[in-house]
């Protein structure tokens, strides 16, 4: 396990929880995580810094549509006030992370939006739990309205 990475299984409760240090990524953290611990589907809660933040937003397009923003990126590091998403797998069946977060940055700006895999390093710290999901299948699919991949939930087989 990368030494970034601290990750404790709470047998009783059947919960995963840790800490990623400075310079991982937070999503390779939870991948990392699901894979020494056999999860492929899970949600998770966490807290810490990061040295910036990449994500987007949503936006309503002129037709009534949903459509996300450009990538935004912070300019400051930042403090993620609340982090909170699922892990599945993606349609190639690779783990996936889908994350929504709220943070404050250093001019005291509150933002947040859906962050972006592999862009988020840790500044300090990420505390989180990880909640695995042990008869439910979480696996990207087309939604049927929007045709966009999201998590399709279905019961382990």
């Amino acid at each position: 396990m990368d030494n970034r990475i601290q990750a404790v299984l709470d047998n009783k409760t059947n919960r995963i929880a840790g800490r990623f240090k400075k310079g991982i990524d937070l999503f390779e953290g939870f991948k990392e995580v699901c894979r020494i611990h056999q999860v492929t589907a899970a949600h998770f809660q966490c807290i810490g810094s990061l040295e910036y933040a990449t994500y987007v937003q949503l936006d309503q397009t002129a037709e009534g549509g949903l459509a996300y923003s450009k990538k935004k990126k912070t300019d400051t590091p930042i403090e993620l006030l609340s982090g909170t998403g699922f892990i599945g797998l993606d349609m190639q069946g690779k783990l996936d992370v889908h994350f929504h977060g709220t943070f404050i940055d250093c001019e005291k700006k509150i933002d947040g939006g859906h962050f972006i895999d592999g862009e988020n390093p840790v500044a300090v710290t990420i505390e989180y739990l990880l909640f695995p999901l042990h008869e439910v299948a979480l696996q990207r699919g087309n939604d049927e309205f929007w045709g966009m991949p999201v998590f399709q939930f279905t019961k382990e087989e």
